[in-house]
């Protein structure tokens, strides 16, 4: 009985989704679920319950006989081994104080992400004459930050893909006024 119906499903067109391989992040970040607590003595955010936490948010749930381990979060990897997963330039910065807005808006933004989730953060700021490079750790991030820039002070908005790294790479060109 199972035949005709699977058969008969797939033959009105009907397929079960298939999953695809899993995400680099999915699998690279923190492998399957680990059962102990490891603490990043980089900047002290903790994994337990298969992700990471900025602190130990519900102690009452520790009984005492956990493992707990001491290693690098892979956000502290990724910045100790000068790896990005995103960046972001922003040209057309004619002004110093127009540099100055940007730079403190871009910061502003990478403390909510991080807020958000503890392995989203700013790598970098740096600056090439007119222009901005922001590298983080997510290149979703690097994403949100071009269009926060893009809204807030406008100009043209463009991202890339990269089929040969995992690297997205977004620019926001400001209009000259």
């Amino acid at each position: 009985m199972r035949k005709n119906v699977k058969s008969q499903r797939i033959r009105e067109g009907w397929n079960p989704p298939q999953r695809g391989p899993k995400a680099l992040k999915e699998e690279n970040e923190a492998g399957p679920g680990r059962q102990e607590f490891v603490f990043c003595p980089g900047c002290g955010i903790v994994y337990y319950h298969k992700s990471w936490h900025h602190a130990l948010e519900d102690w009452r749930h520790l009984k005492g006989d956990e493992r707990i381990k001491f290693v690098l979060c892979p956000a502290c990897l990724m910045i100790k081994g000068k790896k990005f997963e995103g960046e972001l330039t922003v040209s057309g910065l004619a002004t110093r104080k127009l540099k100055e807005e940007i730079r403190g808006a871009l910061e502003n933004s990478g403390k909510l992400a991080f807020r958000r989730d503890p392995l989203d953060r700013i790598i970098e700021i740096e600056e090439k004459g007119n222009r901005l490079i922001v590298r983080t750790t997510e290149n979703q991030l690097a994403v949100k930050l071009a269009k926060k820039i893009k809204l807030t002070f406008g100009g043209k908005m463009t991202v890339s893909h990269s089929r040969e790294e995992d690297v997205i790479r977004a620019e926001v060109m400001l209009k000259n006024v």
